[in-house]
């Protein structure tokens, strides 16, 4: 389903784009696409499983503009027969060559910084992301930034049909209020999610999404992380 387009306030009746970055007391970071710069290698990997089954490979700036979650309906969307072949296959095909390759990959520009001056603040930060579980414990040790969080929460399974339950079970366990949290994402999915939360939401046009599918939307969007202490300090 794409879900471009405007987004409705938060739950606790406040438009996303007033909130007050003083108010903010915990930071909740989205992964793929927000703390690592891995959208061509993901553009890679399907091209690799596009062309095994004769199907025209896409651009960076295609993916940027159709990619979405359920990542199930993203497949379908970019021409995949899920009647002919089992979405399961594809995803774990996908998984395989995106674990196999993850290494060669970047954190984003500007994410250490980031990360440290949350710290330094004494902001609690939280990993919130569809990734398996285990393979994002397992990345965030190798990235060597594992530290950096007091909780990560991840999916059961490598299927990344969305996230929103993760972290809506996460505040209701944590007792703070949504206006003092803000989550840092690169998708309209991420925007979905922190509506559904009732939390802040601010998105980095450098992931998965293009600037303009979010700048469509009811939401704070900087060009990189570079921008976001400039933002915090303003």
């Amino acid at each position: 389903m794409d879900i471009v387009g405007p987004c409705p306030k938060q739950k606790n009746g406040r438009p996303i784009s007033s909130m007050n970055f003083k108010e903010i007391k915990h930071i909740i970071w989205d992964w793929n696409g927000t703390l690592v710069d891995d959208a061509q290698l993901c553009v890679d990997i399907m091209n690799g499983i596009r062309a095994k089954r004769s199907l025209s490979p896409i651009s960076l700036e295609n993916y940027r503009e159709t990619f979405d979650f359920p990542v199930i309906e993203y497949y379908r969307r970019i021409g995949f027969d899920l009647e002919k072949e089992s979405f399961e296959i594809l995803s774990n095909e996908f998984i395989n060559g995106y674990i196999a390759s993850r290494k060669n990959v970047q954190l984003q520009q500007g994410a250490l910084d980031a990360l440290n001056y949350f710290r330094k603040r004494n902001l609690p930060q939280c990993m919130l992301s569809a990734t398996q579980l285990e393979t994002l414990k397992q990345t965030l040790d190798e990235y060597g930034i594992e530290h950096y969080f007091k909780t990560v929460l991840g999916l059961e399974h490598h299927y990344a049909d969305g996230k929103g339950h993760l972290g809506e079970t996460w505040l209701k366990k944590n007792p703070i209020e949504p206006k003092h949290v803000l989550f840092i994402g690169d998708t309209l999915h991420d925007l979905d999610v922190a509506n559904t939360m009732g939390i802040n939401c601010l998105l980095v046009a450098k992931g998965h999404h293009s600037k303009e599918r979010l700048e469509s939307a009811q939401v704070t969007v900087i060009n990189d992380l570079k921008e976001l202490i400039t933002i915090f300090k303003a």
